[in-house]
């Protein structure tokens, strides 16, 4: 599980995402649900103003699920619409693994993301990002870390595994 966060009754945590280089894009507040070797589940809400993405509408209120996988390289982000908490989809970063304290789970972003529609569509985002950061040339490692996290998500999604076992038969 990582130094720090422990399995008890849920709990407030600081959720820091940061830009690839280390500056800060954005904090919020969550509340730890479970810590298990495996991952960290943080039920957190969106406080901004709607955000249209074209494939999501994100609305003020939503409730996001999020999973953090200590020494995996992407957390997955369920999102769930407000008021009716109707599955808008899966919202996927690539990051760095988390680093995880006693009140704070802090990602790095590596620009690299994948959204999942309700019904398992698969959409790659932001590769001209990724690619613009020069990591198989600065940290090659980082790079390769990358997309072989890319390829495990889309496994993931193709297989059902949690959380994408809720996409639905329809489309498929």
């Amino acid at each position: 599980m990582g130094p720090g966060l422990s399995a008890h009754a849920p709990r407030p945590v600081r959720v820091r995402r940061l830009t690839a280089d280390g500056r800060l894009r954005v904090v919020y507040a969550g509340r730890l649900t479970r810590a298990a070797p495996e991952a960290l589940v943080v039920e957190a809400f969106w406080e901004r103003p709607p955000l249209d993405l074209g494939y999501v509408r994100l609305e003020t209120q939503d409730r996001f699920v999020e999973y953090f996988f200590p020494g995996r390289w992407f957390v997955i982000y369920e999102i769930h619409g407000h008021g009716d908490d109707r599955l808008k989809g899966w919202y996927c970063d690539i990051t760095y693994p988390p680093q995880v304290s006693e009140d704070e789970i802090e990602i790095r972003d590596l620009a690299l993301d994948l959204f999942v529609t309700p019904t398992g569509e698969v959409l790659v985002l932001d590769e001209e990002e990724f690619e613009a950061l020069s990591l198989h040339e600065r940290d090659p490692q980082a790079y390769a870390s990358a997309r072989e996290a890319l390829r495990d998500l889309m496994g993931k999604v193709r297989r059902r595994e949690p959380p994408f076992h809720q996409i639905s038969s329809r489309g498929f």
